[in-house]
């Protein structure tokens, strides 16, 4: 049962990190198979805007970009081609990680020097339903974004949650559920459960017999 750090706080005021929450759960009995925290697999990648772009002196494929990303200007060597001067565009930097594992390191690419690595939405881990554009072959563009330059890729895409992966035992079946795993979360925390919010719309009708009725054909069998 896969269940959100924030989502759980809807119905516990949860006052502990996500990680300590997982032991808490292990202690009560139930087995967190995996804590998955996006921000971790995307370290040093912010929010860029491309000032120039220019053909690579000794590469045909290649384009020199550089990068504002609002406290410095990155050079880039790129071979993607639906890039724009004043399009903004995920920038990793020198020693960032991307989902995978894969680190980026400043170098040089046919002997001109790159500082980082403008990323597509497959390299960050996302697809068109993650994010508008995600999907599509080459640099992800993020025009519409307002947030400043230079600005960690994780808070522009809303990555400020964590993912608890429950084992819910057959014999548990009340928290195959976000609400069943916040019940047990206000149990061990000793916190107050607050109930969801519902709202009962009869149309008009006073009572629920007015909408539905139900026969019993047959009570010996029931």
């Amino acid at each position: 049962m896969k269940v959100t750090y924030n989502w759980l706080k809807d119905f516990v005021d949860i006052d502990i990190p996500a990680r300590e929450l997982a032991d808490k759960l292990v202690s009560v009995g139930f087995e967190v198979e995996e804590i998955v925290d996006p921000r971790e697999n995307i370290k040093n990648v912010v929010l860029g805007k491309i000032l120039s772009i220019e053909k690579h002196p000794d590469a045909d494929k290649l384009v020199v970009c550089q990068i504002d990303v609002g406290s410095e200007i990155l050079q880039i060597v790129t071979g993607a081609n639906n890039i724009k001067v004043g399009d903004k565009v995920p920038v990793a930097k020198d020693g960032s990680l991307l989902p995978g594992g894969k680190s980026i390191k400043k170098g040089k690419l046919r002997g001109v020097e790159s500082c980082g690595m403008l990323c597509s939405g497959e390299e960050l881990g996302l697809s068109e339903a993650d994010y508008e554009g995600a999907g599509v072959y080459g640099i992800l563009i993020m025009n519409k974004e307002s947030a400043p330059l230079g600005t960690d890729i994780n808070d522009v895409l809303g990555n400020d949650d964590v993912i608890l992966d429950v084992g819910v035992t057959a014999n548990r079946p009340d928290c195959n559920s976000v609400y069943g795993i916040a019940g047990e979360i206000a149990a061990v925390l000793k916190k107050p459960l607050r109930a969801p919010k519902t709202e009962i719309v009869f149309d008009g009708a006073k009572k629920i017999e007015d909408i539905v009725g139900v026969e019993v054909r047959d009570p010996d069998l029931c």
